[in-house]
């Protein structure tokens, strides 16, 4: 964007130096092309005079060089900003994929390996050392337990 706003104003500072021709014509001829010249037109044919603007001063070239020159300044400083920003975003996205666990090994087809076979070493067990017998445990004396009464009345038998 920036050259092209460099070359513009180039070409238009190129353009006004040609353009100091005193009159400039524009006419239309018989097979419809339009013609711009500094000398008139061959009789018979209308032209009209297009007003030719004034070249620039110097000093509007000076302040047109000097925007440039800051526009320059402007767009690399920018330029430094995204590429440090593009550095800075790579490197949190390098990060990233880093801290991610890798995905799994997936195998299309089972794949046969033959193994050794395994013998686990013979263990002996080790002897339980003898058990002491305990003292045969005494009950606790508790006291007589006395049925309840019965809420029936006392009934005796009578011999016939």
């Amino acid at each position: 964007m920036i050259s092209t706003c460099v070359y513009s104003l180039l070409l238009a500072v190129l353009v006004c130096q040609p353009a100091r021709a005193d009159t400039i014509y524009k006419w239309v001829d018989s097979t419809g092309q339009v013609t711009y010249s500094s000398t008139p037109p061959p009789g018979g044919i209308k032209a009209e005079k297009v007003k030719v603007p004034l070249p620039p001063s110097d000093e509007d070239i000076k302040q047109a060089e000097e925007r440039v020159k800051r526009i320059e300044e402007q767009a690399s400083e920018l330029e430094n900003k995204r590429l440090d920003q593009e550095a800075k975003e790579a490197e949190e996205a390098r990060l990233r994929a880093a801290q991610q666990p890798q995905p799994p090994i997936v195998i299309e087809r089972p794949v046969y390996v033959p193994q050794s076979i395994y013998y686990p070493p013979a263990i002996r067990p080790r002897p339980r050392p003898p058990v002491k017998p305990h003292p045969p445990v005494k009950p606790h004396p508790s006291p007589p337990v006395e049925p309840p009464p019965s809420p029936l009345p006392d009934l005796k038998m009578r011999s016939p």
